[in-house]
């Protein structure tokens, strides 16, 4: 708008100059023009004068004369050079006409050798003809004249309506431009205004601030970003709180595994004795083993709360990442094979498949760490399957290469699975679907997958609907 502004403006000037310069120049081409017919009168007065005295001794020399004559002749014809209106075009042709005649009569006059009364008629007619041209000459000049003073009078007139027209343009435009000018910092100063306090407030400790006010253009889309930063900071802070609780909890757990763990081993191992060295009966040894069996789980529970609070920092190795998941799932094999885990059929039932890449290239992670991962992983889905449908549990093992820089282990199951709102909260402590779970292992498992710089674990349930999927990215060992 202001440039466009400015353009009206300048146009408007340019018009008005050019206007203005017109007006000029056809007062000045109206000028000459009078001066020229005065001139044409003021030659055919001087020679009209040299003719009545010619043969006196007031008479000009012949040669003088004849120079008059060829003078106004050359007057006459620069009168045709202009632009006129059919009128006064039509008198200077009238005119040109009788110069010719006029010059025609004062040869015959300068050349004869008649009689002189035939020089004096030629002298008389000559003289008739001058008149002719003088009139016609000065009926032309006042023409002239008054078209003059009319034009000079329009065009006074209008470069003073110019410079009317040139000054309100650029009065109008000064103000129009101040009116602009304070919009503009208007428009800009209030959304600055707005995002100022809101990063005030975010100062004084109210992360949860947000800009409520629509503000226009391109501050909309920093006030959108400011947002955005916001509640990023604001999910920061809650995180970083999180990391402190985690700290706290991990030197609780440090204080409680030592004060708790040799406490309770006196208490399992007293425990054990009376079960094999005392003659009780068997409803009371029932009563120790059940004593026993949650001994074991407070101590797995204190391990598990120790190992999440405060893991232990890996020790990165070059390795091929089939090895350890084949160790992983013989574990798991053993682990089905042991007669503690031989009391429910379905898990007899249970079948590990193997889809391992062999060109998969090497990783760099703790084969230790990893291998507790999988074996995790493994396990749960034993649990799952367990506590499922009574066909036959599959588990899946799959290595690819997913990119250059990561390879993939894929782990599923076809169990009883999870629903859409656990599935986002399984990898939080403390979350557990089991009626005997800690709901530590896939947190601390999480924990351990992205000590590996670049690892990320996700969960995600099979698309056919049963079971659940776990999809492990580990880096590729780079070449330095």
């Amino acid at each position: 708008m202001l440039f466009l502004l400015f353009l009206a403006g300048t146009i408007t000037t340019l018009q008005t100059i050019n206007k203005t310069t017109t007006n000029l120049t056809s007062l000045l081409a109206l000028h000459k023009v009078e001066v020229i017919r005065q001139k044409l009168v003021i030659n055919v007065q001087t020679v009209q004068s040299n003719l009545y005295t010619a043969g006196t001794s007031f008479g000009k020399e012949l040669d003088m004369i004849v120079d008059n004559v060829l003078e106004l002749d050359d007057t006459a014809q620069t009168c045709t050079d202009c632009h006129h209106v059919p009128l006064v075009e039509k008198e200077i042709l009238n005119l040109q006409e009788l110069i010719r005649h006029y010059k025609d009569a004062l040869s015959y006059f300068i050349t004869s050798t008649a009689d002189a009364q035939r020089i004096k008629r030629l002298q008389v007619f000559a003289a008739d003809i001058g008149d002719k041209i003088l009139k016609n000459s000065q009926w032309m000049a006042m023409t002239a004249n008054n078209s003059l003073r009319k034009k000079t009078t329009s065009a006074m007139a209008e470069v003073a309506g110019s410079k009317k027209i040139l000054i309100g343009t650029l009065a109008i435009s000064f103000f129009l431009g101040i009116l602009i000018s304070i919009y503009f910092i208007r428009s800009i100063t209030k959304p600055i205004e707005e995002l100022l306090g809101a990063t005030r407030q975010i100062k004084s400790g109210e992360l949860q601030y947000q800009i409520e006010k629509k503000l226009p253009d391109e501050f909309g889309e920093l006030a959108t970003s400011f947002n955005e930063m916001a509640a990023s900071i604001q999910d920061q802070y809650k995180l970083l709180q999180k990391t402190e609780r985690l700290a706290v909890v991990g030197e609780l757990a440090a204080g409680m595994a030592h004060e708790i763990k040799n406490p309770m081993a006196g208490i399992k191992v007293a425990m054990e004795v009376l079960d094999h060295d005392s003659p009780l009966g068997q409803e009371d040894k029932a009563v120790l083993h059940r004593v026993i069996k949650e001994i074991d789980r407070i101590t797995a529970l204190l391990k598990g709360l120790l190992n999440y609070a405060r893991p232990p920092k890996p020790e990165m190795h070059s390795l091929d990442i089939n090895q350890i998941l084949d160790t992983s799932i013989n574990s798991a094999q053993y682990a089905l094979q042991n007669p503690k885990n031989k009391s429910s059929e379905s898990k007899q039932q249970i079948k590990i498949v193997k889809d391992l890449n062999p060109d998969i290239p090497s990783i760099v992670a703790d084969p230790s760490q990893l291998q507790q991962v999988f074996l995790n992983l493994l396990l749960n889905a034993v649990d799952a399957i367990s506590s499922g449908s009574e066909e036959q549990g599959i588990i899946t093992v799959q290595s690819r290469q997913s990119s250059k820089e990561s390879v993939e282990i894929i782990i599923s199951d076809n169990g009883k699975g999870i629903d859409s709102q656990s599935l986002g909260e399984i990898f939080k402590p403390f979350f557990t679907t089991k009626h005997q779970g800690t709901g530590l292992g896939l947190a601390i498992t999480k924990r351990l997958v992205e000590q590996h710089k670049g690892g990320s674990i996700i969960a995600s349930n099979n698309p056919e609907g049963k079971g659940i999927t776990f999809t492990i990215n580990l880096p590729v060992e780079s070449e330095s």
